[in-house]
């Protein structure tokens, strides 16, 4: 006697802030291999079109039925959608008007937004030299900036395959996406801007930009303590950087061919603040080479001189770990 077998599929879904045409809205037949004493049952299921994780995300703290409601989330949107979302999401005073619903223009709204709520200097803002879209010439000048900005804090990431379509019309479902990824890159610039206070302890923070081929660190000692710290330093060198790559061999290393002054060196640092350091590296290996591409780690080490074991620093305190990658999105 034959045995029906219907399979099961669980068709995960998951929740990406990338800016992505492809649609999950399609009917799919499943047709397991046939044995002989199985009789295939085939079943039908209705996947979810991408944008509807967006939508549901959304909607735990908005109405946006009024602009999702019966909308073929594959259609370009109206500039008034836009404004009713963009209103109720992002800013409730928001009041301007993009310039068309064209992915560069749209990106640069939202971008004006972003800027807006976190206080930030979007032209100021130093963006990646590298070439993230293959289109990217057909962008408008007026909007570049904001298109770079867009692709580094994860709020549009093309379309994929190095296609950004900077011409093309935002649909319904690239605007959840995008509102979405919006709204969740503002609170996290807000979350970074507000530095937690902890108490009885020093801070090792660090942060880096990639700027006219360099790879620039920024990087500093904070005093939490409520009383001014005095430190001691050993030599001129305050602080080692060591650059791994992903198989962890070393490729830049601060100290290598340097001379440093051998003397005792006092610094106070009063209760809240900090003392700061920058280092730079011209993205070349230790045997000359030039690198364009990988995912890196910078560990930064401050190099302070411990002669008191009961007020002795934990090591952790003194460092920090900051990753970061070269060449993404560049044309291969």
């Amino acid at each position: 006697m034959k045995r029906k077998v219907i399979q099961t599929f669980i068709l995960p879904i998951a929740l990406a802030s990338v800016f992505t045409t492809a649609s999950f809205a399609q009917t799919i037949e499943i047709m397991p291999v046939s044995a002989t004493d199985v009789e295939v049952v085939p079943i039908s299921y209705q996947m979810k079109h991408w944008s509807e994780v967006f939508i549901d995300q959304l909607s735990k703290n908005y109405d946006v039925k009024d602009v999702f409601g019966g909308k073929d989330l594959n259609s370009a949107i109206e500039a008034t959608d836009f404004q009713n979302l963009a209103k109720l999401v992002l800013d409730k005073d928001y009041s301007g008007t993009p310039g068309s619903v064209t992915r560069e223009s749209i990106v640069h709204e939202l971008m004006q937004m972003w800027a807006d709520k976190t206080g930030k200097e979007l032209d100021k803002i130093a963006v990646i030299k590298m070439l993230i879209y293959d289109d990217l010439g057909q962008v408008d000048s007026k909007y570049y900036q904001s298109v770079m900005v867009a692709y580094m804090k994860d709020i549009a990431k093309g379309k994929g395959g190095g296609i950004f379509d900077p011409k093309a019309g935002v649909t319904y479902g690239e605007l959840a996406a995008l509102v979405f990824n919006t709204a969740q890159s503002i609170e996290k610039e807000k979350e970074a801007d507000v530095q937690p206070i902890a108490e009885e302890r020093f801070e090792t923070r660090g942060n880096y930009e990639i700027k006219d081929g360099k790879v620039v660190f920024d990087f500093e000692l904070v005093n939490l303590y409520k009383e001014a710290k005095e430190l001691m330093f050993g030599s001129g060198q305050q602080f080692e950087v060591v650059i791994t790559d992903e198989k962890g061999k070393e490729v830049y290393r601060y100290s290598d061919d340097k001379f440093f002054t051998l003397a005792l060196i006092m610094k106070t640092i009063n209760p809240g603040e900090a003392i700061k350091w920058q280092d730079e590296w011209d993205m070349t290996d230790k045997e000359g080479n030039k690198l364009t591409s990988g995912k890196y780690k910078a560990k930064i080490e401050i190099m302070v001189v411990q002669e008191d074991e009961k007020e002795k620093i934990d090591e952790s305190q003194l460092t920090t770990v900051i990753e970061f990658e070269l060449g993404t999105g560049e044309k291969n």
